[in-house]
């Protein structure tokens, strides 16, 4: 009996093993190269390695060129591409895989020809200089070439096997150009440092213009990065915000004079033509700037005070500058030379704005809207910050406000219905309203201005621009009708009527009916420009507004005048 057990247990013990060994799966084949090509080359030489048996992945195929360690780049079962090694030797390109390894034919490492130079380009300059070096075995890689100038070290910015571009070094000085690759150092001619040619003027645009004035200076020799050109007005420096070697783009100083102006650079300065600036116009800017709410005199920043949270508009009487706007307390205020006034708002409202101010005589005339968490806006006038009543029906704002004699003039709109409804364009006369539209679409009347018995306004009615004299309507003609048109504010002087504004978000003015652009802005649907006031002074016409290539500033005759402290311009005075 214990017989037949054994032999029951043998049998068993048997069959398991024999199971275990079928299912076991066959050992993978160790690898086999059967070539490599190419056989010889020189370091960094591409190699396709050709066998069986070769790991899929990159990884798992370890790659050696006599020993040394190779970069493989990819790799299937029948074929390896690696790399020639920096450090190899002449000897067998072996492969490992996790199966084993092999050792193929024998790759010769045959030295890289050494570098040699025929000539540079140019023999003689300044620091800085681009010199195109020319000859044979470069490397094509630009950081496996080096050169020198005399010893000194340059920046490489391009290499083929035939020329290398660089650039002459600060610290270089006169002497012999080298070029070094892995294969060798080759020398070539001499390379004379030359004092950098001082620059020269000839000539500036505009000549004339007021502080802010963007002016293009054109010559030779100007340094190619703006802050190393020193420019002056008159011995006052300017910003420069763009610099080639023939021209300098800078910005009339704040505080400049008329006088010379200058640019100076490492190699020396030269003097230009006299740029002019204006003499007796004031020219005030009332808005935002880089540190908060203000206005600028000819450019001059001058801050408004912490209650100040916005400013809109500004007039100047004598020495007294008056601006208007909100406080932060959210309410209608105006500025005496920077001391707040507060004129009243209607009972249970918490809210307002300023948006138009003017001094006559000893009187101060303010117009805007107080409302309720900006909502239900009622339009209002002030004098000496007391109300000066206007008659609407439900409600409605102010944007501007003209004196004439003793006649007050407001223009804005008002609600025909006591949620809202839509605007009517209105001018009021001593407080009684003068409709300009009959309500069928939104309309308003942003800027008005008076002429002995001639009252101009200028608006919109729907995307319509239109100005209306003694309450008849004239459409401001556009290129193309249909787009959102606004005609913001108005000046006339003599027969000429002016009207600032914007069409399809570009800034625009009218003069006598015809359109004409202030910038050279393509309307793009993103791009939004203003013209928002236009005011005249001895025959010039001033509006101010923004450029988007240029910034925040004004047009005198149609010439942007920069002013880069200004992040946004609301109103403008001129005298």
């Amino acid at each position: 009996m214990r017989l037949i057990i054994l032999s029951l247990f043998v049998f068993l013990l048997g069959a398991a093993v024999l199971s275990c060994k079928k299912n076991n799966p066959p050992a993978a084949a160790p690898p086999s190269v059967s070539s490599i090509s190419p056989s010889t080359g020189g370091a960094g030489t591409v190699v396709t390695i050709s066998g069986s048996n070769f790991a899929v992945s990159v990884s798992g195929n370890a790659v050696k060129f006599n020993g040394v360690a190779a970069t493989v780049s990819s790799a299937t079962a029948t074929t390896i591409v690696a790399t020639a090694p920096a450090g190899g030797t002449t000897g067998p390109v072996s492969v490992t895989t996790s199966s084993g390894s092999a050792s193929g034919p024998v790759f010769t490492y045959a030295g890289a020809p050494a570098p040699a130079i025929t000539g540079i380009s140019p023999l003689t300059g300044a620091a800085g200089t681009v010199l195109t070096i020319t000859g044979t075995n470069f490397d094509v890689t630009p950081a496996n070439n080096t050169v020198k100038f005399n010893g000194v070290a340059a920046t490489v910015s391009s290499a083929t096997a035939t020329t290398i571009v660089a650039v002459a070094p600060a610290t270089g000085s006169t002497g012999t150009v080298s070029v070094a690759t892995a294969a060798g150092t080759a020398t070539g001619p001499v390379f004379t440092y030359a004092g950098a040619p001082a620059p020269a003027i000839s000539g500036i645009s505009p000549l004339t213009g007021a502080a802010g004035t963007v002016v293009t200076i054109t010559g030779t020799n100007f340094d190619v990065t703006p802050a190393n050109n020193t420019v002056k007005f008159n011995g006052l420096a300017a910003t420069v915000s763009s610099a080639t070697a023939t021209t300098v783009v800078a910005v009339a100083p704040a505080a400049g004079s008329t006088g010379a102006v200058t640019v100076s650079t490492g190699a020396g300065t030269a003097t230009g033509p006299v740029f002019t600036y204006p003499a007796g116009a004031e020219v005030y800017i009332v808005g935002t700037g880089v540190s908060g709410p203000g206005y600028w005199k000819n450019g001059v920043f001058t801050g408004l005070p912490a209650d100040c949270l916005s400013a809109r508009c500004i007039f100047v009487s004598g020495s007294d500058v008056y601006t208007g706007g909100v406080a932060t307390t959210y309410l209608p205020r105006y500025w005496k030379n920077g001391v707040g006034v507060s004129p009243p708002v209607t009972a249970g409202h918490n809210e307002g704005a300023i948006a138009s101010i003017v001094v006559s005589g000893t009187d101060v005339y303010s117009s805007g809207e107080d409302d309720v968490n900006s909502a239900y806006s009622i339009p209002e006038c002030w004098k000496n910050a007391a109300f000066d009543p206007l008659t609407y029906q439900y409600g409605g704002t102010v944007y501007n406000v003209f004196v004439s004699g003793s006649d007050v003039y407001a223009a804005g709109s008002q609600w025909n219905a006591p949620t809202g409804g839509t605007d009517v364009a209105t001018y009021w006369k001593n407080g009684t309203p003068v409709y300009l539209t009959d309500g069928t679409q939104q309309s308003f009347a942003y800027g008005i201005f008076v002429v002995g018995s001639d009252v101009y306004v200028a608006g919109a009615e729907g995307v319509v621009p239109k100005v209306w004299k003694n309450g008849v309507a004239t459409i401001l003609p556009v290129p193309v009708a249909g787009y959102a048109a606004q005609a913001r504010s108005i000046y006339v002087t003599g027969p000429d009527v002016y009207v600032a504004g914007v069409y399809r978000d570009l800034a625009k003015y009218w003069k006598n009916g015809v359109m004409y652009d202030l910038t050279t802005t393509v309307q793009n649907g993103s791009t939004y420009e203003s013209a928002m006031q236009i005011t005249g002074l001895g025959g010039d016409i001033y509006i101010v507004g923004n450029d988007a290539s240029n910034g925040v500033g004004y047009w005198k005759n149609g010439v942007f005048m920069k002013i880069s402290s200004c992040k946004q311009a609301e109103g403008i005075f001129v005298r």
